[in-house]
């Protein structure tokens, strides 16, 4: 906790101090690496930092639109099953918190 009793974003602050210096595919793993954080209930700091922190990472990579050409290749990646099993998990995480942020819509609906 701050003087001010707001909770410590020691996490946030260096995710934002690297997050112009990496480019999109070091983002995207930093983003995987907060997801493990926030799923699997480890924390280096607290839930709220890590959440916090993966906020601000699936929005800088949202913006640029990778997020979206990332969950086309990730699909169509799993779909050949040449996807080796920690990448296949990395990739199953991440389409599960993409369909949930991004629910699939029905036309006509």
């Amino acid at each position: 906790m701050t003087e001010t009793g707001e909770p410590e974003l020691t996490v946030y602050r260096r995710q934002l101090a690297r997050l112009l210096k990496r480019d999109a595919g070091e983002n995207f793993r930093a983003l995987l690496v907060q997801a493990r954080h926030i799923t699997g209930t480890s924390y280096e700091t607290t839930l709220y930092d890590h959440q916090q922190a993966f906020r601000l990472l699936w929005r800088h990579l949202e913006r640029s639109g990778y997020l979206r050409r990332t969950h086309r290749e990730a699909r169509a990646r799993l779909a050949s099953g040449h996807a080796a099993p920690d990448e296949r998990a990395d990739l199953e995480l991440f389409l599960t918190v993409y369909g949930q942020v991004h629910p699939p819509t029905t036309v006509g609906a």
